[in-house]
């Protein structure tokens, strides 16, 4: 029997064939709506008795469970977690046995705590129900963190209420890149609490991440007091890393990091938050009297060491509220200078010393790069990085994924080996292709998009080709603009001294 992720173990217990051409759930501890889900997936006629039985078992781990089959289907699990699970394997296990059941054993749970998909809503708002659509697809390959990438320079993305001009202003740009149309969108407070109550009803938690001190145009488009060399700036409107950046050395600029985090600790009750800390240029702070007078005052010897002091001090405020924070690990080569408890979502294999991470590794998890960059088997094939890993994350950047159409043929068949390697600890190339054929299917069953075979694993031309085409549209990014703007901000910055 193939079934996506793997389970821990599946045992033969005789030859019998149960016949479940009719089902009805007995009580359990599920939401309304993964009940719902699992009948309108199953999609067969009600059973005059309860043949889907739930029975606790505390003996086993809070996302472990047990399907025993015989003249009833009969599930263990010590959670709802346990039976949602359950769920999702005897969705497949009907969907391959057409309610003619084998007489097995699952015992199940997975190998890694954390297992998540990042979706880019800065770049490319996605709906509320696009949200929801992830959400689905995230519950059936058993992944369990939502990281919902909510700022960005392209665009700010959730109400904020001590700071209306967040999303009057930042959630719009007037083009991208060179092709002249306007994009914009916001989640409201409600909006924010449907998609996180939706998640709970599937088991899945949500981190949010704002991201600081870099990647914060939109903001700095709304409130220009919050760089360091204020100026009517615009939200980008191309990709690229931005050099204007938050000023850390204001105090007001640190009070809006409070209060922005203040809000955002009420619309996301889960135990993780993201807060960013990738790409920082730091010319502004090199010239900035404010930075350079924190850093001196901190005794610190590089603005560098200065950026260290901020995720520090914004992990700490985060702590205080009772979450684990997180932070992306580029260019942070000397980590010993970061809090150990700081969380990484991890880039690249480098040391991190025992601070807990998750493994996003470009060159298997970034499934927003062409096929041509990271094929499926490069996927599959992919250890996680050694140390603390609490688990894996499918990482879905939208500078050139607009929609859910291509949302969907990104991520698909790439994310089913992710799921696997969560889930059951690890994945190959020679396995999984063995049950690829049956993941289109059951893909196709869901109405879930993908890439196909001669795609996700193209040959040398197509390889070739897909990079050349995504290189090309690199060329779209504003790198002598910022060279000229960097020479304005040294002028005036020379006016200051």
């Amino acid at each position: 029997m193939k079934i996506i992720p793997q389970p821990q173990s599946i045992e033969e217990r005789s030859k019998n064939i149960f016949d479940f051409s009719s089902l009805k759930l007995a009580g359990n501890n599920l939401s309304t709506e993964a009940n719902n889900d699992f009948l309108s997936f199953a999609n067969m006629k009600q059973a005059e008795k309860e043949n889907i039985i739930f029975k606790n078992n505390s003996e086993l781990s809070d996302e472990e469970y047990i399907i025993e089959t015989g003249e009833e289907i009969v599930i263990y699990s010590a959670s709802p977690s346990g039976e949602l699970y359950a769920l999702q394997t005897l969705k497949q296990i009907l969907f391959q046995c057409g309610g003619k059941i084998p007489h097995i054993r699952i015992k199940d749970y997975p190998a890694y705590k954390f297992r998540g998909f990042m979706l880019d809503a800065g770049r490319y708002f996605f709906s509320v129900d696009d949200v929801k659509s992830i959400i689905r697809r995230m519950v059936l390959h058993k992944l369990n963190v939502l990281h919902f990438h909510l700022t960005e320079d392209q665009g700010w993305r959730i109400e904020i209420e001590k700071y209306p001009l967040l999303t009057k202003i930042g959630s719009s740009r007037k083009k991208t890149n060179f092709n002249h149309k306007p994009h914009s969108g916001f989640y409201t407070k409600q909006d924010i609490k449907e998609i996180v109550d939706y998640a709970h009803a599937f088991g899945i938690k949500v981190m949010p991440e704002f991201d600081i001190p870099g990647h914060s145009r939109a903001a700095i488009a709304a409130y220009n007091e919050l760089t360091c060399f204020p100026r009517n700036l615009p939200v980008a409107d191309h990709w690229g890393v931005k050099h204007d950046v938050l000023c850390v050395g204001n105090e007001k600029t640190m009070q809006f990091v409070y209060d922005v985090l203040d809000e955002f600790f009420e619309m996301f009750p889960d135990e993780y938050i993201h807060i960013g800390g990738d790409e920082v240029p730091k010319h502004r702070w090199d010239l900035c009297p404010a930075c350079t007078a924190k850093r001196d005052g901190l005794g610190l010897k590089t603005s560098d060491a200065l950026q260290f002091w901020f995720m520090n001090t914004i992990k700490n405020y985060c702590k205080a509220h009772g979450k684990q924070t997180f932070m992306w690990s580029w260019e942070l080569e000397n980590d010993t200078l970061l809090d150990t408890d700081l969380g990484f979502t991890k880039c690249g294999e480098m040391h991190t010393g025992d601070r807990p991470f998750i493994d996003t590794s470009p060159q298997a998890y970034y499934i927003d790069l062409p096929y041509g960059y990271t094929c499926l088997k490069d996927t599959a094939n992919h250890k996680v990085f050694s140390g603390n890993a609490l688990g894996v994350e499918a990482t879905l950047w939208t500078e050139y994924v607009p929609n859910m159409k291509k949302a969907d043929l990104m991520s698909y068949p790439r994310t089913g080996c992710l799921s696997e390697t969560g889930w059951y600890g690890a994945c190959s190339w020679e396995s999984f292709s063995e049950k690829l054929d049956y993941y289109y299917s059951f893909l196709d069953k869901n109405h879930i998009g993908y890439a196909k075979p001669n795609k996700a694993n193209p040959n040398a031309l197509r390889a070739k080709l897909s990079i050349l085409l995504f290189e090309r549209r690199q060329l779209a990014w504003e790198g002598l603009h910022n060279i000229f703007d960097d020479k304005k901000i040294e002028k005036l910055a020379k006016t200051k001294k």
